[in-house]
């Protein structure tokens, strides 16, 4: 099981729900990519150089959710509603927030947040039907175990 909430901080009483499924996450093309600010500096007389880290410290969390089967109560009667819910789906996810991540799996069963994040990028690329699919590109600052509020 993969859910995925968005708590923004404008409103962190009412979250987003952006995912609820059992369907694997190889499936989702579920990817993180971790960066770390570092500075390579060259030392004076030094035979190399030295890299300092600059902390800051960014996880790009992305994944992709079919509407119909990842998030049922999104269910649309035409590709018309579909395509209007995508137009409107932004306005959902405003600024910055938490996006809270349960994993439920055979033999895990953990519950991580992302603090500090924002929604970077909402990708559309295809249709089937009346169930698009949206490819959610989160970028955030630490991930954590312990929730914060």
């Amino acid at each position: 099981m993969f859910t995925a909430t968005f708590y923004p901080d404008s409103a962190p009483g009412a979250p987003v729900i952006l995912c609820n499924t059992s369907r694997s996450l190889t499936e989702m093309n579920v990817t993180l990519n971790q960066r770390r600010l570092t500075e390579h500096v060259p030392g004076y007389g030094a035979a190399f150089a030295t890299a300092l880290d600059r902390g800051n410290l960014r996880n790009i969390l992305s994944f992709d959710v079919r509407r119909d089967s990842d998030y049922t109560p999104a269910k649309f009667p035409d590709p018309e509603g579909a395509l209007l819910f995508a137009l409107d789906h932004p306005n959902y996810l405003p600024g910055t927030g938490t996006l809270k991540i349960a994993l439920a799996g055979v033999t895990t069963t953990a519950t991580r947040w992302l603090l500090n994040c924002s929604l970077d990028v909402l990708d559309m690329p295809d249709w089937l039907g009346t169930a698009p699919l949206f490819k959610y590109t989160f970028n955030g600052g630490q991930i954590t175990a312990t929730a914060p509020f």
